[in-house]
């Protein structure tokens, strides 16, 4: 796989250029890999002013390198709602799309492309971001993200909310503090840091399944700047995550997701956006593996109900390892859990892949508090399909897993 550091593309995180612009770098840096097939799919917000760059993107990306569809049509897999949000599972299917072009089979590049969204009007004084005219009157854009920063409780904004808070990060706080980020700046560094976290869940979502078939993923956040003239837009960063062999690598490049270290700058008109680690690759860390190093850091063992602990020195008697007796054991043990004290079983669940991915917010925030037993009850509230798939070897193991965490 070429390196970042090396690519076009990655000279301009964080500069505002053309769309179609984007959309050619974008292709020349895939086409440079010589995929047998490319896939590709698109997060816009729901807003019409979008619509520009949607267009680049299938005028300069799309019709150049995916595959024909039907009657020669080539298509991206696409999201549109309120706020641009990433829909768990949503690269699963498309990925399952892609592979069965022909040559995928080999391997493929599949392409993920974010993109919120900030109004920017330009003047003698500079830009100002966040309202511009919209028909015959002045509106907000992206009118979602605003909703989310004036408190709104509808509940495309309370998601968002939640993701502005993942790993009990302060960001929205930090977003409405006007001495922490200066107002003129807010919707623009909302839109960054809503395009950043949404990049991470669909990378999260990427790191925990196999693919059909061999698969090379990009994920690029990105922020459309809508105005008077031709928009234009902002690649914020660039995770590749490398899926064609038995060793997976993981890199992000770009703006990180703390609005505090982002620094502005009106370059001759355009806008240029920085922090410290823009330029630096960085692992993309496993958050199974994160939750599991949070909670043994940790080092202290919560209050347990007695009846956790009998029903767990009784699945001890099980048999020995492998025995068939094993996976009936752990649902008992999981009932009386789940009813007792589950913020232990949903941590060690979550680290072991049982617990679905779209549950990490949660589980990060346990391993940190642990004071919730409603969100754990939550998570572990559909393990009939996991647990049906253990082996009775596997069963065991997580039996002396929940053992061992309870103090057994």
């Amino acid at each position: 796989m070429a390196t970042l550091h090396t690519e076009r593309l990655y000279e301009v995180l964080g500069q505002e250029r053309p769309c179609d612009e984007v959309a050619r770098l974008l292709r020349s840096y895939v086409h440079e890999q010589k995929p047998p097939v490319v896939g590709a799919m698109r997060v816009t917000c729901s807003d019409e002013a979008e619509q520009e760059v949607i267009e680049a993107f299938q005028r300069q990306f799309v019709r150049y390198l995916l595959p024909d569809l039907k009657f020669s049509a080539k298509s991206p897999f696409r999201t549109a709602n309120l706020g641009s949000r990433y829909e768990w599972g949503a690269i699963r299917i498309a990925e399952n799309h892609y592979a069965l072009a022909s040559g995928a089979e080999d391997w493929k590049i599949v392409v993920l492309k974010i993109n919120a969204h900030v109004s920017v009007e330009r003047g003698p004084d500079g830009h100002t971001f966040g309202a511009g005219a919209r028909y015959d009157g002045l509106s907000p854009y992206c009118g979602a993200l605003a909703a989310v920063l004036e408190g709104s409780s509808a509940p495309f904004a309370q998601a968002i909310v939640a993701d502005f808070a993942v790993e009990d990060a302060s960001r929205l706080d930090q977003l409405r503090d006007p001495k922490a980020v200066s107002p003129e700046l807010r919707s623009l560094y909302a839109a960054v840091l809503h395009a950043r976290l949404q990049a991470r869940r669909a990378m999260v979502d990427v790191q925990d399944y196999t693919p059909d078939s061999p698969t090379l993923y990009f994920v690029l956040p990105c922020v459309t700047l809508n105005q008077t003239g031709h928009d234009t837009e902002i690649v914020c960063g660039i995770y590749a995550a490398d899926r064609r062999g038995s060793e997976s690598h993981d890199e992000y490049c770009g703006l990180g997701d703390d609005p505090l270290r982002y620094r502005y700058a009106n370059d001759g008109g355009m806008v240029a956006l920085s922090d410290p680690d823009l330029h630096t690759p960085r692992h993309a860390r496993n958050h199974r593996e994160h939750v599991k190093d949070l909670w043994h850091a940790r080092g202290d063992r919560l209050v347990v109900d007695e009846r956790a602990k009998l029903v767990l020195a009784a699945s001890r008697k099980s048999g020995a390892p492998g025995s068939p007796l094993a996976k009936a054991a752990l649902g008992t043990v999981l009932t009386t859990l789940i009813a007792t004290s589950p913020i232990p079983a949903a941590v060690v669940l979550f680290g072991e892949g049982l617990v679905q991915i779209h549950h990490a917010s949660k589980a990060h925030a346990l391993a940190r508090a642990a004071n919730d037993d409603e969100a754990a009850r939550a998570m572990l509230s559909d393990l009939e399909e996991p647990l049906s798939r253990l082996s009775p070897e596997e069963a065991q193991h997580l039996l002396h897993l929940l053992a061992t965490q309870y103090g057994v």
